[in-house]
Parts: structure tokens; sequence; C-alpha cells
């Protein structure tokens, strides 16, 4: 039996769009040649039309409106401990070219184009003046670990000083009088790792640092939003907290990537198979399992009436090391990620803040080629659910359904009574615009669903969107790059209980308006 019943009288709890943001880094082809056109493309650039980004493409720029991104990330990630943010500044032609001295470490030189030489055209002014056009709140991730608490001071007030200040001169000089106003900055990356330049491996040495760089960065603003670097570690997590003292922090990060099986004896391709499938469709409770141990470390420390949250900053998909250059992601790995953001939904009052990892080709959820872009099902999936999903996720939602049990696959442990059928659902400020969030996660069947949806009356035609394909395991491709794409029709005689039937392993929203 699938049956669903929504109680649209049930409280309802907000939720905070910057759930869907994403993330863009020196790695690969994600800013070279994905954000920023190096080399020769057949399609257009922005160019004059809009020149602080002449070498974005307009193909890109057209994919990122569209999918209403909310919050956007740079420059790094591992990379953002090795960025001067002071090199990328000014004139095109007089900026510093570095080599990139994380990604292009000698440990990556046998995977070609992992770590780009960085020419530094895509810099401060570029990269805030996209996140502008396309409506995106920046969150800038200072350099902790080879940089010092000057320098970070000096990157917010050009960001957001007066031309009153001697950075916010320099900014109004080259070309942006006015302040960026950039409010959320994180203040190191994932520095509990061996990994990263900076490496702090005892987290009292990270919070006194950190508080150096705290300091000295409101004294430039005092409004800023603070970001410490958090662990899937709780002994971490709670002694940074500690000695940080929760007037310095307003955020707690935490990283997880699935199923993780990079590294060691390489597969020649993606793991397009039911066992990684299954471990997927289950993989939520991993996810939550990590957010809510995380949340407890806050709380723990500061209470539950603290303001201090969490912010998801990096999360995705990573099968392969190779996937760091350019990736493709399947139908499966869609449905993963629409199972992850209903999670985030029902989480962003303790983690309003999450950032797909990464925005354009490494691991990223648009590719780009020099005739074209490919929209992965990741794409679409946060296309579709940003944009039919309501503000207010009502509490009250049943759902019963089959269930299945999964393998250990990577990093996902085996799990047992995994529901096939799961939803969510959203309504308007008003209350009158219903939105149905429906994954059938079943890998070979149809499911047919029964809806009761009480203390709301609909009217008689509703629509439906829905992202599947003939199998779990197809790629839009430069073959066919519209192979999977989000699909629109009309139901009539819509009542209160509705009869639904789902596709195998697919997405599907349901929007209803309530009778006058």
């Amino acid at each position: 039996m699938n049956e669903i019943i929504i109680n649209v009288n049930s409280e309802k709890t907000t939720i905070n769009q910057n759930i869907y943001g994403s993330f863009i880094e020196h790695i690969g082809e994600c800013i070279h040649n994905g954000i920023w056109t190096y080399d020769p493309v057949s399609v257009p650039l922005v160019s004059d039309q809009y020149p602080r980004i002449k070498k974005v493409r307009m193909d890109v720029l057209d994919a990122l409106k569209n999918m209403n991104l909310p919050l956007l990330r740079a420059f790094g990630g591992c990379y953002a401990d090795l960025y001067h943010w002071k090199d990328a500044i000014g004139p095109l032609n007089e900026r510093k070219t570095v080599k990139n001295l994380h990604w292009g470490e000698k440990e990556f030189e046998e995977m070609e184009g992992v770590g780009p030489v960085i020419e530094n055209q895509f810099g401060t002014d570029e990269f805030l003046a996209l996140c502008e056009i396309i409506n995106a709140e920046p969150y800038l991730n200072v350099n902790y670990g080879s940089g010092t608490p000057g320098e970070a001071a000096d990157w917010v007030e050009y960001c957001n000083g007066t031309t009153n200040t001697p950075f916010g001169t320099l900014r109004a000089k080259n070309g942006r009088e006015k302040p960026y106003n950039v409010k959320i900055w994180g203040i190191a990356n994932e520095i509990y790792g061996f990994w990263e330049v900076g490496y702090e491996k005892d987290p009292e040495n990270y919070a006194e640092k950190y508080l150096k760089f705290a300091k000295k960065m409101r004294e430039k603003d005092p409004t800023l939003k603070l970001i410490a670097c958090g662990y899937q570690n709780s002994s971490w997590n709670r002694s940074v907290l500690e000695h940080i003292g929760q007037d310095w922090v307003d955020y707690l990060s935490f990283h997880l990537y699935l199923p993780y099986i990079a590294g060691g004896r390489e597969k020649p391709t993606h793991p397009d198979n039911e066992k990684c499938y299954h471990a997927l469709m289950a993989s939520s409770r991993l996810v939550e399992g990590q957010l809510n141990n995380a949340w407890k470390d806050i709380t723990t420390v500061f209470g539950n009436q603290t303001h201090v949250r969490l912010a998801f900053d990096e999360w995705g998909l990573w099968y392969l090391n190779r996937d760091i250059i350019k990736t493709n992601f399947n139908l499966q790995d869609g449905i993963y990620t629409a199972l992850i953001l209903k999670l985030l939904q029902r989480t962003s009052g303790i983690c309003p803040i999450a950032n797909w990892a990464q925005l354009i080709n490494c691991i990223g959820m648009i590719q780009t080629d020099p005739d074209g872009l490919i929209l992965t099902p990741v794409y679409l999936a946060f296309k579709m659910i940003s944009e039919h999903s309501f503000n207010n996720l009502i509490d009250a939602v049943l759902v019963q359904s089959p269930t299945f049990d999964s393998s250990k696959f990577g990093a996902i442990p085996k799990y047992k009574d995994v529901p096939y059928l799961e939803s969510s659902s959203t309504i308007d400020d008003k209350g009158e615009n219903l939105s149905i969030l429906l994954l059938n996660k079943h890998i070979s069947d149809s499911l047919t669903v029964n809806v009761e949806i009480k203390e709301f009356l609909p009217e008689n035609k509703a629509k439906i969107f829905e992202l599947t394909g003939d199998s779990p395991f197809e790629y839009n491709t430069t073959e066919y790059r519209d192979k999977i794409t989000i699909s629109e029709r009309v139901i009539d005689n819509i009542e209160p209980n509705i009869t639904i039937n789902l596709e195998p392993h697919s997405l599907a929203i349901l929007k209803l308006t309530k009778t006058e």
C-alpha cells in the first residue's frame, strides 16, 4: 500500500532558500573554462552585455539564472587556504599568474588538468558581479592556511568598505564605487585535514587563530556572519566552539561527499549498478545522522537557544578521483540530489546554508564543452525543486510504502527497511497554492499512490512536473543533450483524494491551487 496523507492545517516550517546554494573553486575545469572562458568555444560570450564578466559564456549565465541559485561560495575549498585575493583584482592584463599549489601538487600529476595554472582573470570583482547578475548571495572563504588576519580584513574592506577607506578607494579605482556588502565569510577550509595548507591538528590552535581573523575582520564590518570550520568529529567541533565562544561565530561548517569511492584502484567508469543505486537511495539516513550530530555539538556547547547554526557548505556526489576535473551525472544522481534537498528543506531551521560542490564541470551539476552545455539530472533536480517548492514546509505528512534493504557501498553503510516512496509538501504564504513532492526510489517498478489532502479543497486542474527516464543510469550527453528533461503536464478531475502513478526512479512535483 502506497499512501500519503497531508494535513494542510498542521504546523509549518519556513524553508531557508540558501539550502539551494552551490560552490566554485580553482580546480579542474570549474572556473578555468567553466565559469571563465580561456580556450576557444563556438558559443557566444556575454562580452559587452556584461563587461565585468565578459568571458562568461551566455549559455552558462542563462543556466545559472534559470536555476534560481540563491547562494554561491568561492574560491574554495582546499584552494581557499592558498588564495591571495589581491592577485586577482585590477586590470586583467596586470594580474598575477600563479601555480595551483594545491591541486597542481605532485600527487595529482597523473590527472592532467586537475590543477590548471591560475591566471586570475576571474577574481573578486568578477565573482561579485556574477552574483549580482544572477541574484545569488556571495559567500567568501578567506585564506587561513597561508594568509594572515590582516589580509582577510583588507578583503572585507575591499568588498564592504566605503570610499573613505583605503581598500574601498581601491575598489572604486577598479570600477566599483558602491560597496558589495558581502556578509557571509568562512575562516579556513577543512583545516583539520593533513591535506590542507595550514593543517591544524589541535582544535584549540585553530580556535585561537580563528579569533584573530574574526576580530580583525569585524573591525572592518561588525555585521559579518562568520563560519567556523567544523568536522565529522564531536571532539573537534566542541573544542573549537568552546574556545571561540558564540559571540564570534554564526555557523559551523561540515562537508560530506557520497558514495566517495575515490582513491585506490580507479574503476574505468562510474558504478552504474543496483548496489550503488540502492545505497544512494538509502543514504539520506547517513546525511541526517551527520547533520544531527553536528547540531548536537552546537547545542551541547551553546544551549538550545543559540543563534549559531550549521552550514553544510560542501555536499555532493564524488565517485572517482578524476571527477574533480570534469564529470557527468546520471538520473540516479538526480534522484539522490532530490532526496537530500528534501531532507535539507526539513532541517533548514538548524542548517540554513547548503552548497552543492561544485557548480560547473568539477563534480559539477553543469558540464561545458566548446559547443554547448550538458544540464545534468542533478541540475534538473535543483531547478525543479527550488522552482516548484513554496516557502512553508507542512509538518504533518504521513507516508506509507513497502521497503527495501541496501548493502554497504563506499562510505554508505547498509540499511534496512528503507521506504520506496518519499514525499513532502509545501504551501505558499497565503495558503492558496500547494506543492507535493513525490519520490519513487524503486529501480524498476512504478508505484500507484493514493494521496489524501486534508483541509485544502483543490481546483479541478493541476500541473505535474516529472524527472524520469528509461533507466536510472541514463545520462545527458553531447550527442543527446536533452535525453533527460523535466516534463510538464496537466491533470484533470482533481479531488482531495487523488491516485497518482509514479514512474520508477522518478521525481515528481504536483502543484495544486485552492478553490475560491
